[in-house]
């Protein structure tokens, strides 16, 4: 009975990621944050959200989300040496890729 449950949690969550809008309770499952998170978020203007103008629910785009959750991505040591490689290419030496 257990794993009945642990694979429809699974099935929902494949169905939220053909979703282009989410609840706040999708996005909980989405994100794994909390919804209590969430409205923290919210409340603080941190999270891209939707709110129909007589609605009281809160909606999310998938790809706001998406990008607001890669906006200050943490680059590796090797993407950070490619990059003053290329800039030292293309800036100091006036070589082209």
């Amino acid at each position: 009975m257990e794993e009945l449950l642990l694979q429809i949690k699974e099935l929902k969550k494949v169905l939220i990621l053909q979703k282009e809008i989410l609840t706040i309770e999708e996005l909980s499952l989405y994100t794994g944050y909390t919804v209590d998170y969430i409205y923290k978020l919210v409340h603080q203007g941190s999270i891209p959200y939707t709110k129909p103008p007589l609605g009281r629910k809160l909606f999310f785009v998938k790809e706001e989300i998406v990008n607001w959750l890669t906006y200050h991505k943490h680059y590796s040591s090797q993407e950070i040496d490619a990059m003053a490689n290329s800039y030292i290419m293309t800036k100091k030496l006036g070589y082209e890729k």
